[in-house]
């Protein structure tokens, strides 16, 4: 008998097309589910052993800290919903609207996470910007969230919209006085110069800007950075 009979290795359970995510993999290991969009971890399921260490979930630990009352959130990206889940547990009560472009990624959150389960959970399927720009058009109202999480990777790309300057205003304006605006990046070598303007650009449209860094598989994998409206 081999030490390693007992050792189970990750196993491709399924694998989808996407026109904005490239292919679509869930990969099955131990207790933990992972979603995998063109080669790139996206989610795990929320009561994953390793989900609160992951980017997500300290997403939800800046939400705790900067917003402990939270009442209503806005998430743009959805991935397995992990971070939609970790926020619902967190905050009970709250209402959470998520913003997902990919109606592939959308069915395979509610197929292999559970999507549909979440409490005062509504998906919205359509470009972030669109909403963000026309937010009456989805029936959302102007300074009526407490924050607004913005995770819009294709993959890992992070969409040039995203670094405008009428992206923020439109952010800003869809926050209450005082909200908190949370953004994920990418901060591997060859993006720190662009998150780094990213960040001096930010400062131009919110206050209080705060970045924290998450280790991954490098020193700092991902860069959150926040601010208030």
């Amino acid at each position: 008998m081999s030490i390693f009979d007992n050792i189970k290795l990750p196993k491709l359970i399924h694998i989808v097309p996407s026109k904005f995510n490239g292919n679509i993999e869930i990969w099955q290991s131990g207790k933990t589910t992972k979603l995998i969009a063109d080669g790139t971890v996206q989610s795990v399921n929320w009561d994953s052993p390793v989900a609160e260490k992951m980017v997500f979930g300290r997403m939800v630990q800046v939400l705790k800290q900067q917003e402990p009352n939270l009442r209503k959130v806005l998430v743009f990206g959805l991935g397995g919903g992990a971070m939609q889940n970790l926020i619902s547990k967190s905050f009970p009560g709250v209402e959470i609207i998520s913003v997902e472009i990919d109606p592939v990624m959308i069915d395979t959150a509610k197929e292999f996470f559970n999507l549909d389960q979440i409490p005062n959970h509504r998906v919205i399927n359509d470009d972030a910007f669109r909403v963000v720009v026309e937010p009456e058009k989805f029936d959302l109202t102007i300074q009526s969230f407490d924050a607004v999480v913005i995770d819009i990777y294709c993959g890992s790309k992070y969409p040039d919209l995203g670094k405008s300057g009428n992206f923020f205003a439109s952010i800003k304006k869809i926050l209450h006085p005082g909200g908190l605006a949370v953004f994920n990046r990418i901060y591997l070598q060859s993006h720190q110069y662009d998150v780094d303007l990213f960040v001096k650009d930010l400062s131009e449209f919110f206050t209080d800007v705060n970045t924290t860094t998450v280790a991954g598989k490098t020193n700092s994998d991902n860069i959150l950075i926040y601010g208030r409206a």
